[in-house]
């Protein structure tokens, strides 16, 4: 009875000695896939940093810009020296780098539409997406001639339609300005004169009042521009061609 007892005892002593070290044995197998985890992880985000690297970073002045006026501006920010080379519709132009940016202008005579522009210094690389909208300010004539001699008022008119964003508008003003200059709006020397814009976008101006107020500069050419604008704001606007005016004595 005393033998079977002790080992009893010594069976039981052995088992309890077995679990902790298979306990100790499935903890550090349990351990491994975390560790190979974290070093997938590890390796991911180095490869996105690599690729972050890759990519230049563009930025675009405005939104869009109107057919027919200056293009949008696309700025590339890069570390280095050299140039970066642009692409916009099959057409490549380098720009010289200068304190880390290089700037590109699309040009005027680009058509409505979207644009993807891309960029491309050594092996880094970026793309930005421009829309120049179907815009224009159209005047019935653009050259005008008249005597000092003649009434005001049997001057000609000046007529005209406005497309802004690719669509005709029933409000915003048409201001014309002298040689184009329309810095402080109503308040510049420059100022002419100005009508609203009605029903199908048309806008008219009487002999008497456009004409009538260059004749006032007396005899010479004067040039003048066109420019419509949605809001009294101011904050964006299209324009017309030059519109030319000779008075004689």
């Amino acid at each position: 009875m005393r033998r079977t007892a002790r080992l009893a005892t010594a069976a039981v002593a052995s088992l309890a000695l077995a679990f902790p070290v298979a306990a100790v044995t499935a903890t550090s197998a349990s351990a491994a896939p975390a560790n190979g985890s974290a070093t997938a992880a590890d390796a991911s985000t180095d490869v996105l940093a690599r690729k972050a690297k890759k990519k230049i970073k563009l930025k675009k002045a405005k939104p869009g810009t109107h057919y027919g006026l200056a293009g949008n501006k696309i700025t590339a920010q890069v570390r280095g020296k050299g140039k970066v080379t642009f692409t916009v519709n099959g057409t490549k132009v380098k720009k010289k780098i200068k304190k880390g940016k290089a700037s590109f202008r699309l040009p005027a005579e680009l058509g409505p539409g979207t644009y993807k522009v891309k960029a491309k210094y050594k092996k880094s690389k970026g793309t930005i997406k421009t829309i120049v909208w179907d815009s224009a300010l159209n005047v019935n004539e653009a050259n005008f001639t008249i005597s000092l001699s003649t009434p005001s008022y049997d001057y000609p008119d000046m007529v005209g339609t406005v497309k802004f964003k690719g669509k005709t508008p029933n409000t915003g003003y048409v201001d014309i300005y002298r040689d184009g200059k329309n810095k402080g709006g109503s308040g510049s020397p420059n100022y002419c004169c100005m009508d609203g814009v009605g029903e199908g976008g048309a806008f008219s101006f009487s002999g008497s009042y456009f004409l009538g107020k260059v004749a006032e500069n007396g005899p010479g050419t004067y040039q003048y521009r066109a420019f419509y604008t949605p809001t009294s704001s101011f904050d964006e606007y299209i324009y017309s061609q030059w519109i030319t005016v000779t008075v004689v004595p």
